[in-house]
């Protein structure tokens, strides 16, 4: 069992976004930060990762790899992402600041270990604010390489400029096909990325309504990353909670979904 990270080990281990990070990703949607953290640290949350998700498998849970953020014995993914660096990073790629004056609360929304074995089928075009039912822009999603990922093995792609586009739908609940069906010019008119070849500790982190997927893992090696997730603590969700349809949003609670982040008074 690991032991909580004070914030200056955290600063150690994980650096401050840049300026040309943060402009690349209002700008595209998506952007490469390479060595967000240190490469031993990804070491580190692998080896975590992957007990934690035994113990859970071992207790009967239905999904071992989801939500080490919010439990008590897998540190330090707690004290990584609950940090006050990593939570500004996200806030400064969510800039609510721009419109409104004045930044808001960040909440935590799910953090995943995240294993992708030799074979394994390719992820659809997607837009995850579009399946998660908010009721504005702002979550956004990271994804940590905890090993060496390769194009061949399944790394995403992102359909540059695509945020700009708005909803374009809900996938996952229909036979309808992916986004790059059902939308065929999609990749005409805007820019599909380009391969992605992450090393341990580098990052990528998209925006909501990004439209991105990965082809399959044609490779003998397995895929593992940490995806987390954070979202700006006015977003609406039906009933509460992403991908729950109800009838009425509402916003999620701090017991679920707990504020990481106060913006500063000025």
């Amino acid at each position: 069992m690991g032991q909580a990270m004070t914030e200056r080990e955290v600063e150690a281990i994980l650096r401050e976004v840049t300026d040309e990070e943060v402009a690349f990703y209002h700008e595209y949607g998506w952007v490469m930060m390479k060595q967000l953290v240190d490469p031993a640290f990804a070491t580190q949350l692998q080896r975590v990762g992957k007990e934690h998700t035994e113990r859970q498998k071992e207790a009967g849970s239905d999904t071992p790899h989801v939500h080490l953020a919010l439990t008590d014995d897998a540190e330090p993914y707690r004290s990584f992402m609950f940090s006050e660096r990593m939570s500004r990073n996200a806030m400064r790629m969510v800039n609510r600041k721009r419109l409104k004056g004045v930044d808001l609360p960040l909440r935590y929304r799910i953090d995943m270990h995240v294993h992708k074995p030799p074979g394994a089928a390719g992820s659809t075009y997607h837009q995850d604010s579009a399946e998660h039912g908010s009721d504005r822009v702002g979550e956004l999603q990271f994804w940590l390489a905890l090993e060496e990922v390769t194009p061949e093995m399944g790394a995403m792609r992102f359909v540059s400029h695509s945020h700009r586009e708005g909803p374009l739908g809900s996938v996952f609940n229909d036979n309808k096909g992916d986004l790059l069906e059902q939308f065929p010019n999609l990749t005409s008119e805007l820019e599909m990325s380009p391969p992605q070849h992450y090393q341990p500790g580098d990052c990528t982190v998209h925006h909501g309504y990004m439209v991105h997927g990965g082809p399959p893992n044609s490779t003998d090696k397995s895929r593992w990353s940490y995806l987390f997730s954070y979202s700006p603590a006015d977003t609406r969700y039906w009933n509460g909670t992403a991908a729950n349809w109800g009838a009425e949003r509402k916003r999620m609670g701090d017991a679920e979904n707990p504020i990481v982040l106060e913006p500063a008074g000025d």
